[in-house]
C-alpha cells in the first residue's frame, strides 16, 4: 500500500483528546493487547539503522505495562528480522515479536514462520548478487540481509544520486517470487506472499483470544497502514508523526516521546 492509496487524509485528533474514552473501552475487556512498531515509534529514526535504540521513556513505559501482565499483553511488529527486533526491545514477559513484517512470529506460545517465505531465499541470494554488481560506485546505499527479506537503505545517499537509484531499481527484473515495497528511505524486497503486519497482528490477537476492540496498535510507516486497515475502527489505532499525514489510523501521536506518554497513560490506569 502506498501513501497515495490511503483515503483518510484529514487531521486526526491527538490521543490525549480521546484517552478517557480509550480507557473506558479497554476496561470492559478482561485482557488487552498493546502492539507497536519499533523504528520511528518506540525508537527515533536514525541515520544508521544499526544504531537504533529503544527510547528510554518508552522502555520505562513498557516496563510499567509489563507489570500488568497478564491483564495487559504486549506485541512488537517490525520490518527488522525477528532476532534483531528482540535484541533491541529486550525480552519481556510473554511478549510476542513479529519480524520481517510478520513473516516470522515468536513468543507468548506462538512460534510461526510463513510456510512460503523460506522458499524465496534462493531468489534473495540472487538479488544480493545482482545488487553487488549494479550498485558499484553509487555511494550511500546500505544493503541489509534479514533472512526472509532484503532491505536497501538510502537515507545517507546524496539527493542527486536518487534518480540513478530509481533507474537501476526500475530496470530490475524481479522473479515472480519476490515483490518490491517502498518505505521511509528504504526499498524492501520480500517474498511475494499475501501477508503483512495487519494479518500478523490478527493472528497474534486470535492466538491470545483478544478481540479487536481490546487491541491497540501504534505505528509510523506506510507498512503499518496494513495493520490499521486490518484492525479497522473497532481497535485503537495511533499514527506517529504529523496529524495531517494521510493514514487509516484514528488517532495521532507526534513522536516516540509522545508514544511513551500514551503508553504510560495506559499503564497508570487501573488494569490490575
Amino acid at each position: 500500500m502506498t501513501a497515495e492509496a490511503i483515503s483518510h487524509a484529514t487531521a486526526r485528533p491527538h490521543w490525549r483528546d480521546e484517552i478517557d474514552a480509550i480507557l473506558t473501552k479497554l476496561k470492559c475487556h478482561p485482557q488487552i493487547l498493546i502492539a507497536s512498531d519499533f523504528d520511528g515509534t518506540l525508537s527515533p529514526i536514525v541515520e544508521r539503522p544499526e544504531e537504533a535504540q529503544l527510547a528510554e521513556a518508552n522502555r520505562d513505559a513498557l516496563d510499567e505495562l509489563g507489570r500488568l501482565h497478564p491483564r495487559v499483553r504486549l506485541a512488537f511488529l517490525s520490518g527488522r528480522s525477528l532476532n534483531d527486533l528482540i535484541g533491541r526491545v529486550g525480552t519481556r514477559r510473554e511478549a510476542v515479536f513479529a519480524g520481517n513484517h510478520g513473516l516470522e512470529i515468536s513468543g507468548g506460545g506462538l512460534d510461526w514462520t510463513h510456510p512460503s517465505a523460506a522458499a524465496s531465499r534462493p531468489h534473495l541470494d540472487q538479488l544480493l548478487t545482482d545488487f553487488d554488481t549494479r550498485f558499484v560506485g553509487i555511494p550511500g546505499i546500505e544493503l541489509e540481509d534479514k533472512g526472509l527479506s532484503v532491505t536497501l537503505h538510502h537515507r545517507r545517499m546524496f539527493p542527486e544520486w536518487i534518480p540513478l537509484l530509481n533507474e537501476v531499481l526500475d530496470s530490475l527484473s524481479l522473479p515472480a517470487e519476490l515483490r518490491r515495497h517502498e518505505g521511509k528511505m528504504v526499498f524492501e524486497f520480500r517474498p511475494a506472499v499475501d501477508w503483512n503486519k495487519g494479518l500478523a497482528i490478527r493472528r497474534i490477537a486470535a492466538h491470545l483470544k483478544i478481540p479487536h476492540e481490546a487491541v491497540i496498535f501504534v505505528g509510523d510507516d506506510v507498512t503499518d497502514e496494513d495493520a490499521f486497515r486490518e484492525l479497522g475502527p473497532s481497535a485503537t489505532t495511533v499514527h506517529v508523526g504529523s496529524a495531517s499525514t494521510p493514514s487509516l489510523a484514528a488517532l495521532n501521536a507526534e513522536s516516540p516521546d509522545d508514544v511513551a506518554g500514551f503508553l504510560m497513560a495506559i499503564a497508570e490506569a487501573s488494569f490490575s
